[in-house]
């Protein structure tokens, strides 16, 4: 199996343009799954709001779901998407063939591009995808920090994680640290795609990658716009998810407070050599 790690940010306001530089990666190589990044399809807009969402659907995600289609590849993109309530979701965007599915993002955060918290309502359902035989758990930016959630899929037979983000080079650095620490916990590989370039005047990081069950990078990206494939062995990554070790869960619903005693110094204890 064949994945595709595409690290191009998606212009803001210009769907149609992000739709044609998806269009030239996926014509261009042969790949089971493309993953791009957090917010790709729309760009990272400041105010939701401003998305034209009849109007994206027509000029990218149904060419999308056709390339999809006569290609035979899924395509995970970054898209944020209208509810029926007139709420909105930043969510990762599953098309395979004519077919979409979506998983909104959980841990929506203030400092990132734009303040998601009030943007976008938080998801709460977790979404695994199968290809191949494999299975893969979504997860978008931070929701990579949401322990429960690395868990869930652990638990419930999900091969990989694939995380899609948008995220600085300054937040990159400790974001990586939390995902290599959740791949170790969890016995799971996680595949990072963040985005790269400059969006709505800030720096994205890029630095994609893939991480093994022992923390350590097994694919990477630098911080400009390259494309990494990532070939998988099904039988290989089964093997390692059939020989996961769930961590147990501890009930720590019970504890103690202990408060410490405030005692008044000796003043005719021995001085302390060392400073007195």
């Amino acid at each position: 199996m064949k994945i595709t790690l595409v690290q191009s940010r998606g212009v803001v306001g210009d769907t149609k343009v992000n739709y044609f530089k998806a269009k030239m990666r996926i014509s261009n190589v042969e790949s089971d799954i493309f993953v791009f990044p957090e917010m790709y399809m729309s760009g990272y807009v400041k105010d939701v709001k401003s998305v034209n969402f009849p109007t994206m659907k027509v000029l990218a995600i149904d060419p999308l779901k056709e390339l999809s289609h006569y290609s035979g590849a899924t395509v995970i993109c970054g898209c944020p998407t209208k509810n029926d309530d007139d709420t909105y979701s930043d969510c990762a965007l599953v098309v395979d063939g004519r077919k979409t599915y979506t998983y909104a993002k959980m841990a929506l955060r203030a400092d990132n591009v734009t303040d998601e918290t009030a943007n976008y309502v938080p998801g709460s359902e977790p979404v695994i995808i199968s290809r191949g035989g494999l299975s893969f758990g979504l997860t978008v930016g931070h929701d990579i920090m949401i322990s429960d959630l690395c868990r869930s899929y652990s638990e419930n037979g999900a091969d990989m994680i694939i995380c899609i983000a948008a995220l600085t080079a300054e937040q990159m650095g400790p974001f990586m640290k939390i995902a290599r620490a959740r791949a170790i916990e969890f016995s799971i590989p996680i595949l990072v795609c963040n985005m790269t370039g400059n969006d709505s005047g800030t720096e994205m990081g890029g630095l994609s990658a893939l991480i093994g069950i022992d923390g350590e990078y097994i694919e990477s990206c630098t911080s400009g716009s390259d494309v990494r494939e990532i070939r998988l062995d099904p039988e290989e990554i089964k093997a390692l998810t059939a020989a996961r070790m769930t961590i147990p869960k501890f009930d720590m619903s019970e504890h103690r407070i202990i408060e410490m005693e405030t005692v008044e110094a000796d003043p005719n204890s021995p001085a302390c050599p060392l400073f007195g």
